[in-house]
């Protein structure tokens, strides 16, 4: 292998990068803005060149010696893959990989031991990844239809509880008050900000969702279509098979204790991140399906 390998993660929200040596140790990391090929493609891969640009004149590392894998939301669609591929071509590494964040996670989560993994965020994703190193993704078909058991998705059902009070004619109350104060009280307020909206976005709104839990009942249903739609997509992800499952995400903690005592027995903590799971791809034999 080279002497090192740049990692990065790219989510509709953030955007993780590291430097590990041959050794795989950190030597270097930043944060920087969502990245997600997903939704703005040329300010996405904008976004990404400027923040791979940003470590490796931070580590003054060679690139020609550095291994660049990228795991970012939207790369499962290969138009978008292989026009951020044209773009980092400018820096010349050793060997670029760009693939889906679900990947990384998936490989990172168990540090390349098989697992069933489960990414809750900005959107999500499921990724099987068996004993003879095949990998299997699952869901992660982007916000219009898809993510289900997301922050996007949850902040949607907010949304369209708001949209549903102001047709009813019902008091703004709860949750729906809160909703309102950030997307408007009219149809035409509603309408404006949904017109406008990013999945980013939407998924900024979920976070109002969780204070409202014990005491809103709109707050309790949107939260139980929140936790259905994570257990389906554990099972999809799972299977008929044995595997440990493992969340990760910013909304995989909260997402775990809306489960029963039950529901989470076959939930293992995570062993690594999807920056870990770069540098499994980078040094072992993995084949994604």
């Amino acid at each position: 292998m080279n002497n090192y390998v740049l990692a990065v993660d790219g989510g509709g929200s953030k955007t993780a990068l590291a430097v590990f040596n041959r050794n795989g140790e950190v030597i270097a990391s930043e944060q920087g803005a969502g990245s997600s090929l997903s939704y703005d493609l040329q300010l996405s891969c904008e976004r990404m060149m400027q923040q791979v640009a940003s470590i490796m004149n931070t580590t003054a590392i060679p690139a020609h010696h550095t291994q660049c894998i990228i795991g970012v939301a939207g790369a499962g669609n290969p138009y978008n893959r292989a026009a951020l591929l044209q773009r980092l071509e400018t820096f010349a590494f050793a060997d670029t990989r760009v693939t889906s964040d679900a990947v990384t996670a998936a490989l990172g989560a168990n540090l390349g031991a098989p697992v069933a993994c489960v990414a809750l965020g900005t959107g999500s994703v499921g990724a099987r990844l068996d004993s003879h190193g095949q990998l299997q993704l699952v869901g992660g078909w982007g916000f219009t239809l898809g993510d289900g058991g997301s922050g996007a998705r949850l902040g949607a059902m907010a949304v369209q509880a708001l949209m549903q009070a102001v047709d009813r004619q019902q008091p703004l109350h709860g949750l729906i008050a809160t909703i309102a104060k950030e997307v408007g009280e009219t149809r035409a307020e509603i309408s404006a900000w949904v017109r406008q909206a990013t999945a980013k976005e939407f998924a900024t709104l979920s976070e109002r969702v969780w204070p409202h839990a014990n005491h809103c009942p709109i707050a309790t249903e949107i939260l139980a279509r929140h936790k259905s739609a994570v257990l389906q997509l554990i099972a999809d992800t799972r299977q008929d098979t044995e595997l440990p499952v493992m969340l990760l995400g910013g909304l995989a903690n909260k997402s775990k204790q809306l489960l029963s005592d039950s529901e989470q027995r076959i939930i293992m903590p995570a062993r690594g991140n999807a920056l870990d799971g770069a540098w499994v791809l980078a040094t072992q034999n993995i084949q994604v399906e």
